[in-house]
């Protein structure tokens, strides 16, 4: 029976991984056109397409990367490590981490350093959701157990309802984390950091765009952050979140 349930635990984790990996869109005519254009050269006639497939959700590593590129060509500073940010989380490329800080160093922008328990807080957030199905699959998998070991087998289900409350606890304390830890770029220019939530607050600072704000949380239309060793609030519509 232990060996049957296991057989369908790593069937089952396989399926996920499997599905989760199946976003690339080789096949799309409008990224093939792109991929066209950047390989002759052409890059702002590529990035305009790419920009259509990134509104539309529909992006790979690859464009990410390449649209990074660009954007840093035309030292456009803050979508050059935005994208770079977001090629980070959907590669985990740790070259790509050495790109980052030294656009941070050229650039004299904050809130890229890092070191190994940012690596493993980036692939938690990258894989949340597959933790997710994970986790839930493994409970109702439990569940279905517990339920045929006391109706039909006709035994106390003891192992598996213990089994079943771990996983719940640790579904719950999964999904009620906040969205801390959450990054974002600031993405205009002579941005103002406030003391509160309100545009009557005083300015703390006035920065350019860029750096990479740690996300405390929001309130209506600003969002509060940490840059370096200061927090304060920002207009929403002025950071790009670092999610895919």
């Amino acid at each position: 029976m232990q060996n049957r349930v296991l057989k369908i635990v790593k069937l089952s984790l396989f399926l996920l991984l499997f599905s989760a990996s199946a976003y690339a869109q080789t096949d799309n005519p409008l990224l093939v056109r792109a991929d066209s254009l950047f390989g002759q050269k052409r890059y702002i006639q590529s990035l305009e397409l790419y920009r259509k497939l990134f509104d539309d959700h529909r992006y790979t590593p690859a464009m990410l990367l390449r649209m990074a590129y660009v954007e840093e060509g035309l030292n456009n500073v803050s979508q050059s490590a935005y994208y770079l940010n977001l090629y980070y989380l959907a590669t985990q490329d740790q070259d790509v981490l050495k790109k980052l800080e030294e656009l941070a160093s050229k650039n004299r922008l904050e809130g890229y350093a890092t070191d190994e328990s940012d690596r493993l807080l980036s692939f938690y957030l990258t894989h949340r959701d597959l933790i997710t199905y994970i986790l839930l699959g493994l409970a109702v998998l439990a569940l279905a157990i517990a339920v045929t070991q006391r109706f039909v087998v006709k035994n106390k289900p003891v192992g598996e309802f213990v089994a079943i409350c771990i996983l719940s606890v640790l579904l719950i304390l999964h999904l009620s984390q906040p969205a801390m830890w959450e990054k974002a770029i600031i993405s205009k220019n002579n941005t103002y950091i406030m003391n509160g939530p309100s545009a009557g607050a005083s300015v703390l600072a006035v920065v350019r765009d860029g750096h990479r704000v740690e996300v405390l949380g929001k309130k209506d239309i600003w969002t509060r952050v940490r840059l370096g060793d200061s927090e304060g609030y920002i207009r929403t519509s002025s950071l790009l979140p670092v999610k895919l």
